[in-house]
């Protein structure tokens, strides 16, 4: 059977054409990616966003038959707009419904920036005004401070895939300041993974994605090295010795233990 080592039951939005590609493209040996999508979506507003918390649980129950080792939530802005309890909530249900610990792109945004113990970070985004400030309150919630928010402010999110590895490599670059002890692009319909490498080397300080965090905590949670060495430190710090056993909690591993 396919996903001998870990399956990934992954829910995106119904327009989401970037993070399901990169799950799979990074996938090591042994691991499967099973995808499910959870309605509307596209334009980013408040109705649309409290809307897919919803037609999750659909999306849940047609993943939920692949029996999967952990459940992503794979919307940034849909996980972290009504604040931690919400993002909480989300997962709860989640993981009622699959049996499967859930990772949301939220969630693990703040555990890897909360793990690296930043407390300042840039953060770029494709997203408008109202969503840019509920992103700050979100990592306000945690201890984090947005130093500050480089935008494209782009309404629409189907559009948010056009935007090129290139334009958020510069908008990055643009959006780093000396107080920032880190960096993180938002949105799992971003194109980022492939120049994560390249802008730590060349600002010297980690970068981070929605995908890559979300991926990072999907592997913890399953207890599986990924061995992904191309697409930030973030990914290639679950290979050190002892890393895994470090991420582990009694959370973990939820469906194997029950």
């Amino acid at each position: 059977m396919y996903g001998w080592r870990g399956r990934i039951g992954l829910l995106v939005p119904s327009i989401n054409t970037t993070m399901e590609t990169e799950f799979w493209s990074i996938a090591p040996q042994g691991v499967s990616v099973h995808s499910a999508r959870i309605s509307g979506g596209r334009h980013g507003t408040p109705e649309e966003l409290r809307g897919m918390e919803g037609a999750s649980k659909d999306a849940a129950r047609d993943v939920a038959m692949v029996e999967p080792d952990v459940v992503v939530y794979g919307c940034t802005s849909g996980s972290f707009f009504e604040g931690p309890e919400w993002n909480k909530q989300i997962c709860a249900q989640l993981t009622e419904i699959t049996g499967a610990p859930t990772v949301t792109t939220a969630g693990a945004m703040a555990e890897c920036l909360m793990y690296a113990g930043h407390k300042k970070v840039a953060v770029v985004t494709p997203y408008v005004e109202l969503t840019n400030e509920r992103l700050k309150d979100f990592l306000r919630a945690h201890g984090i401070k947005v130093t500050h928010l480089g935008t494209f402010d782009m309404l629409d999110m189907f559009d948010h895939a056009k935007i090129l590895p290139e334009e958020i490599y510069a908008k990055v670059k643009e959006s780093d300041s000396d107080d920032a002890e880190a960096l993180f692009v938002a949105c799992t319909q971003l194109r980022a993974l492939e120049v994560l490498d390249i802008l730590e080397r060349d600002l010297g300080k980690p970068v981070y994605s929605a995908i890559q965090a979300t991926a990072w905590e999907a592997y913890a949670t399953m207890g599986v090295d990924p061995q992904i060495d191309d697409c930030g430190s973030l990914l290639r710090k679950l290979s050190e010795p002892g890393a895994l056993k470090a991420r582990k909690s009694p959370e973990r591993r939820l469906k194997k233990s029950a």
